[in-house]
């Protein structure tokens, strides 16, 4: 008599003989398609009988349905041991930076993903404190220069889609760009502006660029994407918020503290007028530090990027505002 296999077993393992044996997904599918529910034992419930898979019957034993839906079979296979690294966990990624002539500056993004993200809890900013921005616009923002802007309701990112951001207003990034229109505008407010004043721009020897989440109402915001374009200056380095405690508009009256950052982003050299700063490579847990305990999304720490793999770092090249290079794309 061959060995009976309990339906928890499907999509993971037939149980044969007291072992685990690995079965092809597809030999599942079709033996959950050939099977028959059947009266169990005494009238006590339904039961699988049918068909034999790697020499054991899946049969004879009661089921209860709550114990087989589609949410135990997932956690299921997400406990499941997985050979090599672990998987990255993908998300928008900030893609091309321009950080001079004026009328040229603009920050691009691309989604590496499979499907269409929600922008409208995202935030693009070159202030160094901006992780301050629960705390109030104040505690976030120091120079004049600086901005702080949100996506607006709405706003979202196809699967492979490019949003580009333009600086100065959409009239002079076309004369910059002929022919290529921003999706967004600083200046033309299209963008939604938290902090920004008229000398709102990227200063043209460097400045760090950040993309990162915020709902609104939590003490901490989520880093998405960080980079250093350039060279900044003193007075544009980016701020270590490791350990900081910033108390958001919440209901408790209680500060909440950053994770330690690995603050290792390097600085780049600074391009020259009209060249751009492009990402070549996507982020991987060899580039970048995904433990799980850090500030960005899925707990990465988008302070220890290696920026002189995933960008390029000289030699920089005419801006291409809307393209991106087939390497990031899903």
């Amino acid at each position: 008599m061959r060995p009976a296999v309990s339906l928890a077993c499907l999509g993971l393992v037939a149980c044969a003989s007291g072992q685990n044996a690995e079965v092809d997904a597809a030999r599942v599918d079709s033996a959950v398609a050939d099977a028959r529910v059947v009266d169990g034992p005494g009238g006590d419930g339904p039961v699988i009988d049918g068909p034999v898979i790697d020499g054991a019957v899946i049969d004879a034993r009661p089921v209860d349905a709550a114990a087989i839906d589609a949410t135990a079979v997932d956690a299921a296979v997400d406990a499941a041991p997985i050979d090599g690294p672990p998987p990255v966990v993908a998300h928008v990624l900030l893609a091309e930076v321009v950080l001079a002539p004026t009328g040229g500056e603009f920050i691009e993004l691309v989604n590496p993903t499979g499907t269409a993200v929600d922008l409208s809890t995202y935030y693009l900013s070159d202030a160094a404190g901006y992780f301050r921005l629960p705390a109030g616009v104040a505690a976030a923002t120091v120079d004049a220069a600086d901005f702080i802007v949100k996506f607006p309701a709405g706003a979202s990112i196809p699967p492979g889609g490019v949003v580009t951001v333009a600086v100065d207003t959409a009239a002079n990034f076309t004369i910059a760009y002929p022919g290529v229109s921003p999706t967004y505008s600083i200046a033309s407010s299209t963008m939604t502006a938290v902090s920004v004043t008229g000398s709102s721009s990227l200063t043209n020897a460097g400045e760090p660029v950040v993309l990162f989440r915020w709902d609104g109402a939590t003490d901490r915001v989520t880093d998405v994407d960080l980079m250093i374009a350039g060279t900044p200056t003193a007075a544009n380095q980016l701020a270590n918020k490791s350990g900081l405690a910033v108390d958001g508009p919440d209901a408790d009256a209680v500060a909440t503290a950053y994770a330690t950052d690995a603050f290792t982003l390097p600085s780049q050299a600074t391009p020259a007028s009209a060249r751009s700063t492009k990402r070549i490579a996507l982020e991987s847990a060899t580039t970048e530090t995904h433990g799980g305990a850090g500030n960005g999304v899925a707990g990465h720490d988008e302070t220890s990027e290696q920026l002189g793999t995933t960008w390029d770092t000289g030699g920089y090249t005419t801006p291409t505002p809307g393209q991106v290079p087939p390497a990031l794309l899903p």
